[in-house]
């Protein structure tokens, strides 16, 4: 997608994630006066991004970092004025959630003009649904954002189905599903800045509540999709490969050939970069690698942080279809199977 200045591309990040209309039936409040608050923030969003000067004094020609390491694209301006967009438009919203409470704001012509626009004049009559979604018991910020009514319904999988592709995503999610694999939406994913995230984890590689992301501390077999606005293609999604790649790679010879193919292909070869030994003050410590044999030729597979390595922007059918061999041999080694 094109865009005439980087600050269309930030707000294009609220509307990947605006989900389609799903209400409470049992709220306190009706069915349309829930569509009535859920019009309104979509309308915010789609004012932000026609209008971007309502937000900012200048904009700026459109960028984004191409890759997940910042510091390698060498523009240290970037982000500081990503920021300067994203912080009126949080500003907002936060005060609007506020608003809703009830709670003393420090209003400004901005705000009171952002939200004219929208059709909001008086603040002290806001729209009950705006009020319920700012009052309801443990109502947080994310739910408000993103207009999450219904506490018991998974949002995140449609809302990541619609930006990957539609029919491989499902044809993954089916599979899951059927071998009792459960979705998380993970708000304020931990080195990230996606606000809603998704993950599907397998519950019986541990009783743990997944964190999020297929990076750090991984405990369960399963995928992570996150959405960060601030990189080229913000959609990523990765295998969760918990406790690593070596207990895996162990059994490299029972795999089959499709999927030995796989793990060659996409596993980092050791490249000597001392990384997994730089702490070692004996000298004596072995590298983390494991070496394997595939098709006549060996190979030292990096044991480290594999989830960089199984990550794509995008799916299709034959990526798919690796993923799922990949997490039922995985499974297959499960102690609780």
């Amino acid at each position: 997608m094109k865009f005439n200045c980087l600050e269309q591309r930030l707000i294009q990040g609220y509307i990947d994630l605006f989900p389609t209309f799903v209400p409470d039936e049992n709220a306190p409040v009706s069915v349309q006066e829930q569509e009535e608050f859920y019009l309104l923030m979509k309308s915010l969003y789609q004012l932000a991004f026609d209008e971007p000067l309502l937000f900012v004094t200048k904009l700026n020609d459109d960028d984004a970092f191409p890759k997940g390491i910042k510091s390698s694209y060498n523009k240290p301006e970037l982000i500081k004025n990503m920021k300067k967009f994203l912080k009126p438009v949080e500003e907002l919203i936060q005060n609007m959630y506020l608003l809703g409470k009830g709670e003393k704001i420090k209003q400004n012509k901005r705000m009171e003009s952002i939200l004219a626009k929208l059709g909001i004049i008086d603040l002290q009559n806001l729209p009950e649904g705006w009020k319920w979604m700012s009052n309801r018991s443990e109502s947080n910020l994310i739910h408000f954002t993103y207009c999450l009514f219904k506490r018991d319904y998974a949002y995140t999988p449609d809302i990541y189905a619609r930006l990957l592709d539609e029919t491989a995503f499902r044809k993954l999610e089916n599979w899951m599903l059927l071998r009792g694999y459960k979705s998380h939406d993970i708000y304020h994913l931990i080195g990230s800045d996606c606000k809603l995230s998704l993950t599907y984890a397998n519950p019986k590689w541990s009783e743990e509540t997944p964190r999020g992301g297929c990076f750090y501390k991984i405990k369960h077999t399963g995928i992570a999709v996150e959405h960060n606005r601030q990189f080229l293609h913000p959609t990523l999604i990765g295998i969760c490969i918990p406790g690593g790649l070596k207990p895996f790679l162990a059994v490299f010879d029972s795999m089959s050939n499709n999927l030995k193919k796989f793990i060659v292909t996409r596993t980092k070869k050791c490249d000597a970069c001392r990384y997994c030994i730089q702490t070692d003050k004996t000298g004596k410590r072995p590298m983390a690698y494991s070496k394997i044999t595939f098709e006549d030729k060996e190979y030292n597979l990096c044991q480290l942080y594999p989830g960089s390595n199984y990550c794509w922007r995008s799916l299709n059918e034959e990526i798919v279809d690796n993923m799922i061999e990949m997490l039922g041999f995985m499974d297959s080694l499960s102690r609780k199977d």
